[in-house]
Order: structure tokens, then sequence, then C-alpha cells
């Protein structure tokens, strides 16, 4: 059987404002939401902190880890991220005396 609801536009809002916050608190619950490994050329310039051009041009001398994929470059996040903590000098190793 069918039940069918009449709403005014205002009980009609708050009802879908309901819906979105237990949707919301229910994403928010969830563990360990997994972020994709694969990003784009944006998100390797944010990570790294080169420009386009930088990422481009270090990518066909393969100076940064990535694949090819037809003209399209791949990058992974955990592989870019390793790759830039790998070549992070810290501030105390700078003023160590030599």
């Amino acid at each position: 059987m069918t039940t069918i609801l009449q709403l005014t536009q205002e009980d009609l809002r708050t009802e879908i404002r309901n819906c979105l916050r237990e949707s919301i608190a229910e994403i928010r619950a969830t563990p360990d939401l997994e972020i994709p490994d694969r990003v784009t050329l944006k998100e390797a310039c944010e990570i790294t902190g080169f420009s386009k051009s930088q990422i481009y041009k270090m990518s066909m001398l393969h100076q940064i880890p990535g694949v090819h994929c037809g003209k399209r470059r791949i990058f992974s996040r955990n592989e870019l991220l390793t790759w830039v903590a790998e070549r992070t000098i810290s501030v105390c190793s700078l003023n160590a005396p030599i």
C-alpha cells in the first residue's frame, strides 16, 4: 500500500534538512574512509609544491614517480608523499655543526 503525504514547502525543506543531517552524521561516523591513491595533476602540484610545467618536465625526464597511460600521466598519492619526504631536509640538520 502506498501512502501519499501532503507537505507544505517549509515542511518539505525541514524533512530534506533532517535527511541530509542524518546522512552526514552517518558518513562522519564511518571509520577509515579510504582516500583514492590516484591523484590528478593539480593534486600532484599541491603535494609536491611544483607548478604544472615543472611536473610535466620532471615527468618526461622520469624524475618524479608516476606512470604513463596513453597520453596521460597518473600519479600515486603514496608514492608522491614518500618521494617528497625523502627529499625533505629538516631545519635541525641545516643548523647542526659540521
